[in-house]
Parts: structure tokens; C-alpha cells; sequence
């Protein structure tokens, strides 16, 4: 009998401790901080500083930022800010035309990197706005989805190539500010990673506070 007591005790111990050990893994593995500008790989993520294109017509460019196809669609936005002075307003005109912003960065094969950004939609209509972020070998060999499904589920790609796990568009709660925060593992054939957000017809997103931040280095 009691060596059946000291073996219950011994197994209770063994469990106890292997719960800890899975807790302590999910805990590291989880986004826990707010992040800060200084760990941030992208140029000018707080969408604070901006200059004037030579045609007001085009709105207002985003420092730091490819606007490439801008046709007006990305604006300064001073009333609607989750923090700092300024956001950036993504609005398509028309259908056929896509709002977006996007920058390209280095990153560290295998290293794991933590997406982070605000937004808020205030007004959802078709498609709506979504990640359209890549995978580079190289400056500019994109990795295709299908090569990169060899890398992850469906539902983890669908970071950053949709609005999150599973997702094929950003969730929307009107005009509420959200928070966009996951970690995802570099592929082994990677070196460079494009951060996109694109907006669609008839969908007015606000982004603000964008970061990529590798939590290897």
C-alpha cells in the first residue's frame, strides 16, 4: 500500500511538472509585451512622419513606405489615430484600384518574427482589407503560397497572407481600433520579408502602429 502511495505521489509530480513545462513553452511563444519603436525593423511604423506629393491630387506620401500605383488612395489621417499624431488612411476609389501601404525588410532565416499593427475599418463592403505580406529569396524572388504551404498550415499562413489564423480578411468591428499581433517562424529559404496591408473598394481602413520585430535577434 504504500509503496502504491509514494508511486500515485511520484506520477502527480511527473504530471505537475510536464503541465509547467507546456505552460512555460506556450508562454515564451506568446506575444506578452506592447512593443516599442526601437525593436521595430520597419521605417517610420508609427505612420508619424509623412511628406507631400508634387500633385496634391496624390494625397500625401508615407516616409519610408512603397505607395507604389498610389493613385490617392493612402491619405494623412489626424482625426482618427490610435496614437501619436497621425495614422494612415487606406481608401480605394473604385473598384479595380487597391489601397495599400508596404515595406520591405531583412529577416533571419529560421528566426521567429512578431507581426504587429492597429487598425480600425470604418466602412466594410466586398473583399474589405487583409494582409499581403511575402516571403523573399532575395531582393525580389517572392516564395509562392504553394511553396510556403510546405512551411506552414493553412491556418498560419493566413497570417500573413489574411487577417489572422484561418482568416482570409481582417475582422471588422466598426470603426473600433483592433489589434493585429502574431508570431510567425522565418522559412529556411527566406532572407527578406514584405510587410503588406491592402484595403479594397469600398473599405476604409485606418492603420497605425506597425511593427515587425524579430524576438530572435
Amino acid at each position: 500500500m504504500k509503496t502504491h502511495r509514494l508511486l500515485f505521489i511520484f506520477i502527480l509530480l511527473l504530471f505537475v511538472s510536464c503541465v509547467k513545462d507546456i505552460e512555460d513553452d506556450l508562454v515564451d511563444s506568446s506575444p506578452t509585451e506592447e512593443p516599442t519603436q526601437i525593436m521595430n525593423l520597419l521605417d517610420n511604423g508609427d505612420c508619424e512622419v509623412w511628406n507631400s506629393f508634387t500633385s496634391k491630387s496624390d494625397g500625401d506620401y508615407l516616409s519610408g513606405w512603397s505607395l507604389k500605383n498610389h493613385s490617392g488612395t493612402v491619405h494623412k489621417e489626424v482625426l482618427n489615430v490610435y496614437s501619436g499624431k497621425y495614422s494612415a488612411k487606406l481608401l480605394s476609389p473604385r473598384t479595380g484600384v487597391t489601397a495599400f501601404i508596404s515595406q520591405q525588410i531583412n529577416v533571419t532565416p529560421g528566426h521567429r518574427i512578431r507581426i504587429f499593427f492597429r487598425y480600425a475599418i470604418d466602412y466594410e463592403s466586398g473583399t474589405g482589407a487583409r494582409t499581403y505580406c511575402y516571403f523573399c529569396e532575395g531582393r525580389s524572388n517572392k516564395i509562392s503560397n504553394s511553396k510556403l504551404s510546405s512551411y506552414y498550415d493553412s491556418m498560419t499562413l493566413s497570417i500573413i497572407r489574411g487577417g489572422g489564423y484561418g482568416l482570409t480578411k481582417l475582422p471588422s468591428e466598426t470603426k473600433e481600433w483592433q489589434t493585429f499581433d502574431y508570431i510567425i517562424q522565418v522559412p529556411a529559404i527566406a532572407d527578406n520579408f514584405i510587410f503588406e496591408i491592402r484595403s479594397y473598394a469600398g473599405t476604409t481602413l485606418y492603420v497605425d502602429d506597425c511593427y515587425v520585430i524579430d524576438i530572435d535577434m
